[in-house]
């Protein structure tokens, strides 16, 4: 049922000015929602000073939200209104207090509303007592379910087992350069971009090194020999023997043991240690070339 509910008037300009607070509902379940708007009608030379300002709480109701104030024009009279959303958790009658304004240096005010805020009514309200525990017939699991069961553990621990062998892969950490020239420039381009990849900044030695390798090998197997990228250390260094200075041979085993280390042993070379050995690899691939020009 809507409530209206009026207003003490002031005379203005031949018209009354008024001011009334209505709801779409007096009564409310605990905690339900309702509509209550206040509306100021005035005449359309009148003006009023300020507005009502409820608090967010009073009298055991709560405003869940309010609207801006809203003003319109017809004919000679001026409307304002404000919508609030308000609702109550205490059960009982409670009252939106009267509310003031002053239209002209008139006191305009409403009339108090009441609210009644009821509890949820059982449908039944008949005392039972406890029951008793009643057994529960058990089911048989059926033997699909546990060759089901069985066969998701294998699966899941193939799958953990490949997924740790494909971890212990270590893949080239740098994508291939394209470069059109020969295999010395296609090297020589690859370690400067190596230089520059931030790995002995960051101390991340497995790719750096395997990188390192990688570009050596591959300039090789372009180069020279088909199947050098499967070649073991001590197998390119009987390979190499043939043809290289001793002196540069000892600095380039060096270099592939470390490199082996890092990779295998997770030894962590020095900074500087890093550096002289990409300046080995790109000695030695000169040098390897300069020997078949």
């Amino acid at each position: 049922m809507i409530i209206g509910v009026l207003f003490v008037c002031a005379a203005a300009l031949g018209q009354q000015a008024s001011l009334h607070t209505t709801v779409n509902k007096d009564r409310l379940l605990i905690g339900e929602q309702v509509k209550l708007d206040i509306i100021c009608k005035l005449p359309a030379g009148a003006s009023i000073s300020g507005w009502v300002n409820l608090p967010d709480t009073f009298n055991h109701l709560e405003i869940v939200d309010r609207s801006p104030i809203d003003s319109s024009l017809e004919g000679s009279v001026k409307t304002y209104r404000q919508s609030f959303t308000i609702t109550g958790f205490d059960s009982g009658v409670w009252v939106v207090p009267p509310v003031a304004l002053m239209a002209d240096k008139q006191k305009i005010s409403s009339a108090p509303l009441s609210l009644a805020v009821v509890p949820v009514h059982l449908t039944d309200s008949a005392y039972h007592d406890i029951r008793d525990i009643i057994d529960v017939p058990v089911k048989e699991t059926s033997w699909w379910y546990w060759i089901a069961g069985a066969l998701s553990l294998i699966l899941i621990g193939i799958l953990v087992w490949l997924w740790m062998r494909l971890r212990k892969r270590t893949a080239l950490p740098l994508k291939p350069v394209e470069v059109k020239g020969s295999p010395l420039e296609e090297a020589l381009q690859q370690l400067n971009e190596l230089k520059k990849a931030g790995y002995i900044e960051r101390g991340e030695w497995k790719p750096y090194y395997s990188t390192l390798t990688g570009i050596f090998k591959n300039y090789n197997e372009r180069r020279y020999w088909s199947g050098f990228l499967q070649k073991t250390t001590d197998e390119i260094l009987v390979t190499l023997n043939q043809g290289l200075p001793k002196d540069l041979i000892s600095v380039l085993a060096g270099t592939l043991r470390v490199a082996d280390a890092v990779k295998f042993a997770k030894y962590r070379p020095e900074a500087g240690q890093a550096e002289a050995d990409i300046a080995v690899m790109e000695k030695t691939i000169k040098q390897q070339d300069n020997l078949i020009a």
